[in-house]
């Protein structure tokens, strides 16, 4: 469908009652679609397009709001109809998203599920492959966040001598780590494996504790397994609906 073809019906033509603000009002965020949801936040179309079918060009040309939460602040501005200012808006209400996610689930590090659920708003809907390392204290008490890389992820980037000084300059006494595949293929690859073992071995050498090392792919995530140390308990028990594999416990989102 082209954009001509995407004019659509004037906001000021629909009746009040059935506006996406007044129903809304009435029946709660839930009752909107994604057009009508995007179309709130950007607040108004463009001449000869109204504001609905501009949401609708922008979820079409980016896939749905899983794809626009991938996209940074140049390749939106860059969309027809959108510009700077409401490219700014959107990538601010992605950030927040992510934001909430992670303080809420700042909890003790029990399991590879408290783990996951740390990690996640930072890698889900990433359209670079990113590894995060999670300090901790002594009882496992997360202390921050670190992104240590961004793009091109695996056992000749990131060396197990730097996550360890990450870890041991922020006074931390046990971490975990994390990364994603972009591509959404779950499937761990030997570099991982590697990557993990090294760690796990590097810890023990300095008296720090290994919690485990998270995959996140699509919205699904798997532990990937170690030679011994680890979270307290798996995955699959502490969601209840994993399965447990060679690959290591495995959670759905």
């Amino acid at each position: 469908m082209s954009d001509q073809e995407e004019q659509g019906e004037a906001l000021a033509d629909v009746p009040t009652h059935d506006r996406p603000r007044e129903r809304m009002r009435r029946l709660g965020i839930g009752s909107l679609t994604d057009d009508e949801v995007l179309a709130l936040v950007l607040g108004s179309g463009q001449t000869g397009r109204s504001v609905l079918a501009l949401a609708r060009s922008v979820l079409r040309r980016t896939g749905g709001f899983p794809g626009l939460a991938t996209m940074d602040f140049a390749r939106l501005e860059r969309l027809p109809g959108v510009g700077p200012a409401t490219a700014g808006r959107l990538v601010a209400i992605t950030e927040i998203w992510r934001r909430a996610g992670a303080s809420s689930a700042w909890t003790r590090l029990v399991d590879h599920k408290t783990i996951a659920d740390v990690v996640r708003p930072e890698l889900l809907h990433r359209d670079s492959e990113r590894f995060l390392v999670v300090v901790a204290d002594r009882a496992a008490r997360p202390i921050e966040l670190v992104l240590m890389r961004d793009g091109g992820v695996d056992e000749t980037t990131v060396q197990p001598a730097d996550v360890l000084q990450a870890v041991l300059t922020r006074g931390g006494r046990s971490f975990a780590v994390a990364h994603n595949h972009p591509s959404g293929v779950l499937d761990a690859s030997v570099a991982d494996i590697m990557l993990t073992r090294r760690l796990d071995q590097a810890a023990a050498t300095l008296g720090l504790r290994f919690l485990g090392h998270i995959l996140v792919a699509g919205e699904s995530w798997t532990a990937l397994p170690v030679g011994g140390s680890g979270a307290t308990g798996s995955a699959a028990s502490a969601r209840g609906r994993g399965t447990s594999s060679r690959g290591g416990s495995r959670g759905a989102a």
